[in-house]
């Protein structure tokens, strides 16, 4: 499935589209009374594994949405389409440009995780150097461009570690094409051709109208006060050409 957009769905999941429309959602939890520690990460479910912000740089490098809120800030964690493309994110960030690349391990992380110059560090700053050195075994007075590749490969993986990467459920949903119609005696919608280029067949109106109110239908739901119906999503053909 190549995604082409994400966004935030309910209860911390996320949803990813294709250009067809068919939906890839990551849920928080497998059930809803899994403990919070065996959960899946916002980081996996993103898949963005240094947990960047939504902003110029993420979307300059391949990120197709935002979702989870970085805590204290009103800012949005990115979505990329893949974990390659998440990967190969952080691992601009750090080394290319001015940004991190001359800074030492200990020095990097304060910047990494937003810490202003002159202020203590924080938990958060203890927590991830230790992580670090416990898991590369690196000097913590090294700068990032001392590293060599192999090396940088295993500072990714030590962030990765800490910042949390436990994966969960993913469901695949194909969202089906309304193709055509059939009309009964009085003019009015019975039946409608759902499917796509490989697999299609006749459904009542009901049975329509549940797989779009599951999202597993491309149409619309509009209730009145005389009765349920489908429309057409924005910019899809009429449903009386279908006919």
């Amino acid at each position: 499935m190549k995604c082409i957009k994400a966004e935030e769905g309910p209860k911390n999941s996320v949803i990813y589209y294709d250009q067809e429309g068919n939906k890839l959602i990551r849920y928080w939890k497998r059930r809803d009374d899994e403990p919070v520690d065996q959960a899946s990460t916002r980081s996996w479910r993103n898949n963005n594994p240094g947990n960047h912000v939504i902003g110029d740089f993420a979307r300059r490098n391949g990120a197709i949405g935002h979702a989870g809120s970085v805590p204290g800030t009103k800012s949005k964690f990115a979505v990329y389409p893949d974990y390659a493309t998440g990967r190969k994110a952080q691992a601009k960030r750090l080394k290319e440009g001015p940004m991190y690349i001359d800074l030492t391990l200990n020095s990097f992380v304060r910047k990494y995780t937003g810490v202003k110059p002159g202020e203590p560090d924080t938990q958060e700053v203890i927590n991830y150097r230790r992580a670090i050195r416990i898991f590369t075994k690196f000097d913590m007075e090294r700068t990032i461009h001392s590293l060599n590749d192999e090396e940088y490969e295993q500072l990714l993986d030590a962030m990765k570690k800490h910042e949390g990467w436990r994966e969960g459920r993913e469901e695949y949903i194909e969202v089906k094409k309304i193709l055509g119609i059939h009309f009964d005696k009085r003019k009015i919608i019975s039946e409608f051709l759902v499917g796509n280029s490989k697999a299609r067949r006749w459904i009542s109106k009901q049975e329509a109208i549940t797989l779009a109110e599951d999202g597993k239908l491309h149409a619309i739901v509009v209730h009145s006060k005389h009765g349920t119906y489908l429309r057409p999503e924005y910019h899809n053909t009429p449903f009386k050409r279908l006919g």
